[in-house]
């Protein structure tokens, strides 16, 4: 489980948050974020920017859990 304000780098976002639930930021290597909410399996997006200024040469995902359920 992670831990609030924890930042993981993952090339596969799926196994890093197969068991989690909570707000999470989420940032791809094309510069896309999003911010998500997750609870029993539901995927719910709050944002989605696009910022092409942080776009990555790598494939890694950003993950940051930034709040808990409940």
């Amino acid at each position: 489980m992670l831990r609030l304000n924890q930042k993981v780098l993952a090339s596969d976002i799926t196994s890093v948050l197969e068991h989690e639930a909570g707000i999470f930021l989420i940032s791809a290597p094309t510069g896309e974020t999003l911010q998500i909410r997750l609870e029993r399996g539901n995927v719910e997006v709050y944002r989605s920017t696009y910022a092409p200024q942080t776009t990555r040469n790598d494939e890694l995902w950003t993950i940051i859990k930034i709040g808990e359920l409940g």
